[in-house]
């Protein structure tokens, strides 16, 4: 079991919103894993927050409270910063030596404060960048957020890691955090379903108690803040559009409860929803509304237990925690198709996603009143959906991820004894050349597994690839190039370029066109093939990988980030199949080498990578005539058999990329060449079916491809031939 560690939270204000919630669950999943955890806060008040923090299940401290929260009802902004400035500054004089990890949200300027003081970790989860939740409807309040802006934006680079709640938090932070240096490892981490709600039946709570007159049979709900932004009067209005559009009869069956949280210290909670009890007796909905303020987790689950769908109004809502309750509950959905929620509900599956407007909203709530089943159809699905995608066992291994991101335990393994995979490319930009089939294949859904945003080439661009990748919650770009021509390969990085801002962070030169033209001339002498057999060989290989990796380089270089990697062979250093790809294969090393000097000291790493015998279609396609002319690779034919069999899977290179790019310490591997087997030997991982790769310079398996089978069985595996004294073997010098 890993030593436990000691965490602490920093958060603004722990009440009962979204953001106080999933702090909370990764509270709560840190302390299950067994960590020693403590929060701080700059309020908490025991009737407006949640039972975990209540009932002293998590400790909490509060700092700062009796710091104004705004100033004549204004400069709210300025107050949070402060407040949260004084409660870093007392965390890290008087706790920070005793914290090995320090998580922070929603408001950054946490984070430099906590840096000057400790060496713990700090990891940002961020919800969404808070200067594009204010609005600028002034020339003061324009320049008072100038200085607010920055200083979030900065200290954004502080952080040692940073989380985001959805993929497209993601994509607008990557737009707006100019100070978020491509070098600061970033993930998407799902908030999760409460483990209360999932089993939890609402105690002793009936409709009436949460004043719904008796005889609605078809109940709509809002969940949401009291506040402007959630747009909560849009089902108002198209509550109101539904009734008008239903018979005198179906119009008493159908009522709408607007429920959520409410401070009472916080002006626009009262504000606004006297707006939204004006505009409901405007449209004269009274008698079929109910409004709820701060429903307690009882009344809340009743209300959601009884709801017919759940009316999110939000328009590109960050995530949106509040449909994954109510399809945990079995509650279907209608919300606005932007943002999150376009990555948690599953349209005309688990609800239905429509435009931000009454009609929309309207017209897709009568079809529940038309249709009583569809509640019971979409809510099963949604339940199923939600257990699938947003447990809190997915939550809990993610943040079992980040610890042994930092603190990987001796064995490689967490508490179950089971490793924990961390989406650690999320943000990333990848180009795999050559990705339509074998080893760039693999490459490719690898990298986007691991959460990296891939582009392929191919003749033709295959489109099949992207649904592979799609089916492994990764994003993937099928681009046309013939490496062969250079015009092509410039418009590959210019349209990459374009799209992504300028950002490249991993290049796989893998694009290779000669393997037909090996296998038709297999035991020909180099004379008794046609020149052009060279530029057959290394036209699209070697030079291609050039020119791919200067274009590389020219944006790798302005990030001051990257990882460029040719995929080579052993044929770099031993005889193999002809002079040609020998030559070729040696001169890509000396590539990763040479570029690696120039390319140092701009952080940008360039290595040669070289797998084993892999099982490419087209290997597998000539299993026979490799078996006929083994002599070729310098074994026996049986030998050559368990060689096959024993094949590395074309993904195992696309593993071993992945944790390449992964590793902070990339740059003292530059300039090298690894082999497949030892990266993964290094890195603690087995192929993709959980079977380990021996390494060429394994001597226990050079002596049992010599047929020494009995002294091979004598040699421990972890006895190795080291690479210095191979290449000795084979100097000419």
């Amino acid at each position: 079991m890993a030593p436990e560690l000691k965490i602490a939270f920093l958060h603004p204000d722990l009440g009962i919103g979204g953001a106080e919630r999933l702090i909370v669950d990764a509270a709560v999943s840190l302390k299950k894993l067994g960590h020693n955890v403590q929060m701080f806060t700059t309020h908490h008040s025991s009737s407006h927050c949640f039972p975990e923090t209540k009932d002293g299940y998590l400790p909490v401290v509060v700092i700062g409270d009796w710091l104004p929260r705004s100033l004549f009802g204004r400069l709210r902004a300025l107050c949070a910063y402060v407040r949260m400035v004084w409660m870093s500054l007392i965390v890290s004089a008087f706790y920070s030596s005793s914290f090995q990890l320090i998580f922070v949200d929603q408001i950054s300027v946490a984070m430099p404060v906590v840096r000057c003081f400790t060496k713990a970790k700090i990891v940002f989860y961020c919800h969404f960048p808070d200067m594009l939740l204010t609005t600028r409807r002034s020339l003061i309040k324009s320049l008072y957020r100038i200085p607010i802006d920055f200083v979030e934006d900065w200290s954004m680079s502080k952080a040692d890691y940073v989380f985001f709640n959805s993929h497209f938090t993601q994509e607008v932070s990557r737009r707006v955090f100019k100070h978020l240096r491509p070098s600061v490892p970033v993930g998407v981490l799902y908030p999760c379903i409460s483990e209360s709600l999932l089993n939890r039946q609402a105690e002793n709570v009936s409709l009436e108690d949460c004043g719904i007159p008796s005889g609605k049979r078809i109940i709509f709900m809002s969940l949401n803040r009291f506040e402007r932004k959630k747009n909560i009067s849009v089902a108002l209005y198209a509550f109101a559009l539904l009734r008008q559009s239903l018979d005198n009869d179906l119009q008493d069956s159908v009522h709408l409860v607007i429920a959520g949280g409410y401070d009472p210290e916080l002006a626009e909670n009262a504000e606004h929803f006297q707006e939204l009890e004006q505009l409901s007796s405007s449209l004269m909905l009274n008698e079929s509304v109910t409004f709820v303020r701060s429903p307690s987790e009882d009344t809340k689950l009743a209300l959601l237990s009884n709801c017919t769908a759940l009316l999110y109004t939000p328009v590109e809502e960050h995530f949106g925690i509040v449909p994954l309750e109510a399809m945990c509950c079995k509650v279907p959905v209608i919300a606005c198709r932007s943002g999150g929620p376009l990555e948690t509900i599953l349209d005309n599956e688990t609800g239905f996603l429509v435009e931000p407007e009454p009609a929309a909203f309207a017209s897709a709530m009568r079809k529940f009143v038309d249709d009583q089943s569809l509640h019971d159809k979409l809510g099963e699905a949604g339940r199923l959906w939600t257990l699938q995608k947003f447990s809190s066992d997915q939550f809990t291994a993610g943040m079992a991820s980040i610890c042994d991101y930092f603190f990987p335990r001796p064995n490689g393994s967490n508490i179950s004894g089971k490793r924990f995979w961390l989406k650690m490319l999320n943000g990333k930009v990848a180009l795999v050349t050559g990705a339509s089939r074998g080893i760039g294949r693999g490459i490719a859904l690898q990298l986007a597994q691991a959460g990296a945003t891939v582009y392929i080439t191919g003749i033709p661009a295959d489109d099949c690839l992207i649904s592979y990748v799609q089916a492994r919650g990764g994003k993937c770009f099928a681009i046309y190039c013939d490496h062969s021509r250079d015009e092509d390969i410039r418009a590959l990085f210019d349209q990459i370029s374009e799209n992504e801002e300028g950002r490249l962070d991993i290049l796989v030169n893998n694009a290779f066109s000669g393997v037909s033209s090996i296998m038709d001339c297999i035991k020909k002498k180099f004379w008794e093939c046609e020149p052009q057999f060279w530029d057959e060989i290394n036209n699209v290989g070697l030079r291609g990988h050039y020119v791919c990796a200067v274009y590389a380089a020219r944006m790798m270089v302005k990030n001051k980030s990257g990882l460029i990697v040719n995929i080579s062979s052993y044929g770099g250093l031993f005889y193999l199949f002809n002079p040609a790809y020998g030559i070729g294969k040696c001169a890509c090393d000396r590539m990763a080498a040479d570029c690696a000097l120039e390319l140092k000291n701009e952080n940008v790493a360039f290595l040669s990578l070289w797998p084993g015998f892999v099982s490419t279609e087209t290997m597998m396609h000539n299993i026979d005539n490799l078996i006929v002319n083994s002599s070729v690779f310098g074994l026996e034919e049986e030998a050559m058999k368990d060689l096959i069999s024993n094949a590395e899977s074309v993904e195992f290179a696309g593993k071993c990329v992945v944790h390449l790019a992964s590793d902070k310490n990339i740059m003292k591997k530059t300039g090298r060449v690894l082999f497949t087997a030892d990266v993964a030997r290094e890195y603690g991982f087995t192929d993709v079916n959980n079977k380990p790769v021996e390494s060429v310079r394994s001597v226990k398996l050079l002596l049992a491809k010599k047929n020494h089978h009995t002294l091979s069985a004598l040699v421990p595996s972890w006895v190795r031939i080291p690479g210095w004294l191979m290449v000795a073997s084979n100097s000419k010098l």
